[in-house]
């Protein structure tokens, strides 16, 4: 004999509103009630419940509002990122190798007499490779090219375009200055009120919702913080020294740079 039960439930509710704002996100929690599960058909039984249908959410179990809230302060920078590299080339590699060591040693003296730390001087590429002349259809070896790279940081923004020239002459037609960009290293300033400003945006507008929503703003529960900076680059083309030439100072605008703060707040409900 076969017996045949037709089991019917009925799932808990649960409603969540969920609102986007522009220049944010915000999630709104509101809960609902439950309803018993049905009887089992020809049994006059509760069928039986899948897990968490038997116990109602509290009305307030998820209560709160989600928010974003940005931050912008503009500062000036206070820091110089100097990129330059010096390249020597000759019949040998050894050759190569001490005319572009004996050129670079010379950059950093003029760098360290320019006050700039040691600690502040870092080399950031070393290379050697043979060169070719590919002429007469057949590739002959004429010699090779050294080069290093060094990234110099420049605390002294008001000296930094002389400092800058006379390492140039001082590397003479082997240097090549390849990137000049600011930063703002001493941003406490600006970074505190970055971060006022952006809860205060994110309480700002959670106040709202509460106010649609008919309720009140309650307790902070979560705050999650992003930091960024967006310097201002500053290009530059120092022309390399000739003989004795010397290369004048060269004149740098130091610009601004943004510093902004997102966060991301978490309010309860009062």
């Amino acid at each position: 004999m076969e017996l045949n039960l037709n089991l019917t439930r009925r799932a808990v509710v649960l409603g969540v509103a969920t609102l986007v704002a522009v220049g944010g996100a915000v999630a709104v929690g509101l809960s609902g009630d439950s309803a018993a599960p049905a009887a089992s058909a020809g049994t006059g039984k509760p069928a039986p419940a899948l897990v968490g249908e038997t116990t109602p959410l509290a009305p307030d179990a998820f209560p709160g509002i989600t928010v974003q809230g940005v931050g912008k302060v503009t500062g000036t920078p206070d820091t110089l990122v100097l990129t330059l590299s010096i390249t020597k080339s000759a019949g040998d590699v050894s050759s190569a190798m001490n005319g572009m060591a004996g050129t670079m040693t010379a950059v950093q003296n003029s760098l360290k007499s320019s006050h700039v730390a040691e600690a502040d001087m870092k080399t950031s590429g070393l290379g050697v490779s043979p060169q070719y002349d590919y002429s007469s259809n057949k590739r002959t070896l004429t010699g090779y090219e050294a080069t290093e790279n060094l990234t110099v940081t420049l605390r002294d923004t008001k000296t930094a375009g002389a400092t800058i020239s006379a390492a140039a002459a001082a590397g003479g037609d082997a240097t090549q200055i390849s990137g000049l960009s600011t930063d703002l290293q001493n941003d406490s300033g600006p970074l505190n009120q970055a971060r006022d400003a952006a809860f205060n945006d994110a309480k700002a507008k959670a106040a709202q919702y509460a106010k649609s929503a008919g309720r009140s703003l309650g307790a902070v529960v979560r705050v999650e913080e992003n930091v960024s900076t967006q310097p201002s680059p500053t290009g530059m083309n120092v022309p390399a020294a000739a003989g004795d030439k010397a290369v004048a100072s060269v004149p740098i605008q130091m610009g601004s740079t943004d510093v902004t703060v997102q966060v991301t707040v978490v309010f309860s409900f009062g």
